[in-house]
């Protein structure tokens, strides 16, 4: 856009919107100001503005004040000139290749916008342009004063969305080099709210700065928007995950299955815990087809000493669909994913951020820690309806190039910096300079949890029956906690040594031998089972009462063949 007939001059004062006085070859001339905003911060005595000589001789004032040096930046400041400025652009078809019809200031319900489009491909689109003055340090705002209007534009945008069509908002930045863009909180605190809300209904949020010269302005180079604290994470916590991220063997071929299968190990386990099952299991089944064929029992001696051994169940059956419905190729898209046995949103998002390079979030407790703390946020990390607005806010945050080193670098960072266990090392963080609770001094009272409910306390006596060769075991019913697992013969309760004995009789077995074993303690995710073990030694195990559930195997055989879960881990040694 150029202008004509630009004159430079001094500003002395400005008594009302639309009126200034200048310094214009030595003498005091009153000119019109094409914005109506504040401009406090740019309108400053003595400042360097440029007008431009009206072409209309029957004018009251000679001149439009359109731009002002600040700081040594030029800044429009004409009010009409985005609309041009952004229709030139258009026209050379910048954002829409293939862009048909340009038609300015059309009504849409109870709003007026400023550009309707359509596309040779179908497309319908309703654009605002929003024309922006205000910076500080290189960062523009928007507005510089209430505006109901704004507000309502945004509100009508989110409706032309709903009702089918495509809807922009494109602010202008009537200046050069800008960082960022956000909205100006502090000014009206509704337009932010709306924008966001804006954003997460599918309304594309666009921001330029321009070239801007005493005599044109044209559109330079998209800037980034920050809509919330969230906006600004991507570029520094890349950098530091850049820097120094754990080398991991799923990292290091990250296939689907790879993704998938170290996801569900590393729910509830610590990464060094999970690498050498991790190593075992794609050694024993490397592909999703092996998994879909793999007998059960071998699966659980698989995941022996991982715990929660559904996780393993659902495995199978996933493959399994897999197999059926998907042709043995694991879907990457998370509707897809999130459909699947065992396969929740977390999941889901890893799968198809990390594999399959789609911008979605994936949310476990790491990230809902860290992310309370940047922020602030006192919400209950635990309530679902509290997750799955994080998951909507963190979505717009995803860099499209990256997301699968972004999730992964939230995990990181939540994971060796900002622990769960213990104070963080904010030192270590690539947010620290702008973390909230680091700020407010506040980090170890975030994450805000709701009280759980105490869980439950089981008392059990462990019996670790044996003879000269083989040891009883005892399979646990198909259904329930540990389901199909094995584990050795126990009484409900803690019992002495003589009721130990007075219930060995009932099995027909006349210990040779009986040693009380230290107590042991294994916590479940609802209840805690505290246990009393006993070893017993007998002559032949065969001479115990038929029992279907009981079993005697070797120890070579025990350890090969059947899954025993770790709550019995420290009664293994004794066998």
């Amino acid at each position: 856009m150029k202008y004509h007939h630009i004159e430079q001059a001094k500003f002395l004062s400005r008594p009302n919107r639309f009126i200034a006085y200048v310094e214009l070859n030595g003498e005091r001339t009153k000119v019109h100001v094409k914005n109506t905003g504040r401009c406090g911060e740019l309108l400053r005595e003595n400042a360097a503005v440029y007008l431009e000589k009206s072409e209309n001789q029957e004018r009251t004032t000679a001149y439009d004040l359109v731009a002002v040096e600040k700081a040594g930046r030029l800044v429009n400041i004409d009010s009409n000139a985005p609309n041009k400025v952004v229709e030139e652009w258009l026209a050379r078809k910048q954002l829409f290749p293939d862009l048909t019809l340009v038609r300015p200031e059309t009504i849409y319900r109870n709003s007026r916008f400023d550009f309707y489009l359509e596309t040779a491909s179908g497309r319908k689109i309703f654009m605002e342009v929003k024309g922006v003055t205000l910076e500080n340090d290189n960062q523009a705002a928007f507005p510089d004063a209430p505006s109901e209007r704004a507000v309502k534009h945004v509100e009508e945008l989110m409706l032309a969305k709903q009702e089918g069509y495509e809807a922009y908002i494109l602010f202008v930045i009537q200046m050069k080099e800008m960082r960022s863009f956000s909205p100006n909180e502090e000014a009206q605190p509704a337009f932010g709210e709306a924008l966001r809300r804006a954003r997460r209904a599918g309304v594309k949020v666009l921001a330029y700065d321009c070239e801007v010269g005493p005599d044109s302005l044209m559109l330079r180079k998209e800037v980034p928007v920050v809509l919330s604290s969230l906006d600004r994470i991507a570029e520094p916590l890349l950098a530091w995950y850049d820097r120094g991220r754990r080398i991991l063997p799923w990292r290091e071929s990250p296939t689907p299955y790879h993704v998938w299968i170290s996801e569900i190990m590393l729910q509830q386990t610590r990464v060094e815990a999970v690498k050498p099952y991790y190593d075992r299991f794609m050694k024993a089944l490397p592909d999703i087809r092996s998994l879909a064929c793999v007998e059960e029992e071998k699966l659980l001696k698989l995941w022996e000493g991982l715990g929660y051994y559904n996780r393993a169940r659902n495995l199978k059956k996933t493959a399994e669909k897999i197999v059926k419905d998907y042709d043995g190729k694991m879907p990457g898209e998370y509707e897809e994913l999130i459909k699947l046995p065992g396969i929740g949103s977390y999941t889901a998002g890893a799968v198809s951020s990390i594999a399959f390079q789609h911008a979605v979030p994936a949310v476990d407790g790491n990230v809902l820690r860290i992310l309370s703390r940047l922020r602030l946020d006192g919400r209950d990390v635990l309530d679902a309806k509290v997750k799955k607005e994080i998951e909507a806010e963190l979505k717009e945050a995803i860099p499209p190039e990256r997301p699968g080193d972004f999730n992964q670098a939230l995990m990181e960072l939540g994971a060796v910096v900002c622990v769960p266990n213990g104070a963080p090392r904010c030192s270590d963080c690539p947010w620290e300079t702008f973390c909230a609770a680091k700020k407010a001094e506040r980090v170890m009272e975030f994450p805000h949890k709701a009280p759980k409910r105490p869980r439950g306390i089981e008392k059990k006596t462990i019996l670790v029956i044996r003879d000269e060769g083989k040891i009883a075991l005892h399979k646990r019913a198909d259904k329930g906690l540990l389901a199909g697992m094995y584990e050795f013969p126990a009484m409900e309760g803690e019992h002495t040594k003589e009721r130990v004995l007075a219930y060995l009789k009932t099995l027909g077995v006349a210990p040779l031998r009986i040693k009380k074993l230290p107590p042991s303690k294994h916590i479940f995710t609802h209840k805690e089972w505290h246990m009393t073990g006993y070893a017993v030694w007998v002559d032949e195990l065969e001479r115990m009462q038929p029992n279907e559930d009981l079993l005697f195997v070797t120890p070579a055989e025990m350890e090969r063949d059947y899954p025993i879960p770790s709550a019995f881990a420290a009664y293994r040694e004794f066998i």
